[in-house]
């Protein structure tokens, strides 16, 4: 029982770190997938400007842009993923991280007008400071993070 409990939560703990070396399909993002679905496992260290909520959802917020709100990037238990750029654009993610809907205030954005790489750069960019905080683990179990999740990134 503590060898599984030890395996689960390496798993959980240092799922950033596995994502960033994992096989996925272009498109998919398993590094900013783990780290809000793992929000409570993973490392969340005090950062300036960098605030968490696990209340509802798992949430990164940035106050570190000057911008009319707070950019976040939050996971949702229904396996969805939000953006909001911290001006009045939203955006949101299916399970694959795939781009489903937009809006800026009350209009709809249209998707075909989105720059999906500019906007997985916007979205690194404000919670890659919880990214780079993350460190490898002491025993690594990368294959078995590979195989458990082969169906998941693929």
């Amino acid at each position: 029982m503590a060898t599984f409990a030890y395996t689960f939560d390496n798993l959980k703990s240092y799922s950033v770190y596995y994502a960033q070396h994992t096989p996925h399909k272009p498109g998919t993002e398993p590094v900013l997938m783990e780290l809000t679905q793992n929000l409570f496992w993973v490392n969340t260290p005090d950062i300036d400007g960098i605030d968490y909520d696990y209340d509802g959802g798992n949430a990164i917020y940035n106050s570190n842009y000057k911008k009319t709100g707070t950019p976040y990037l939050a996971y949702f238990n229904d396996n969805s993923y939000s953006y909001g750029n911290g001006g009045f654009a939203s955006y949101h993610f299916d399970k694959n991280f795939q781009l489903i809907s937009a809006s800026n205030r009350t209009d709809r954005i249209d998707l075909d007008t989105v720059d999906i790489e500019e906007l997985k750069r916007e979205i690194y960019r404000t919670v890659q400071p919880v990214i780079d905080a993350q460190y490898g683990p002491l025993i690594n179990l990368q294959w078995l993070y590979d195989w458990v999740n082969k169906d998941k990134f693929n």
